[in-house]
């Protein structure tokens, strides 16, 4: 049960990390705008999926193996994670 609730968790984070980005629509005088907010983006998906996993984990350490405490550890990893790594993007 306690694998299948983390590869639950794990397959939600990694949903939220193939968001789709449109920097490819924008003219070409624009290339240093949409490479900088490519990279934040990046960067936020990439946080989003290590915190989901860490968040995911540590839910379920405090909880038990508790599907409740997994899925919100991994939430709250997944939001934490997602705004760490974009405020850690300098362009």
């Amino acid at each position: 049960m306690r694998k299948l609730v983390l590869t639950s968790a794990l397959i939600a984070g990694l949903g939220l990390a193939s968001a789709a980005d449109v920097a490819g629509a924008y003219p070409y005088h624009h290339h240093y705008y949409n490479h900088c907010r490519y990279q934040r983006h990046r960067s936020g998906a990439i946080g989003a999926v290590a915190g989901a996993i860490g968040g995911g984990i540590i839910g379920s350490a405090l909880t038990h193996g508790r599907a409740g405490g997994t899925l919100l550890g991994a939430g709250a990893g997944a939001l934490t994670g997602n705004a760490l790594a974009r405020g850690s993007t300098h362009c």
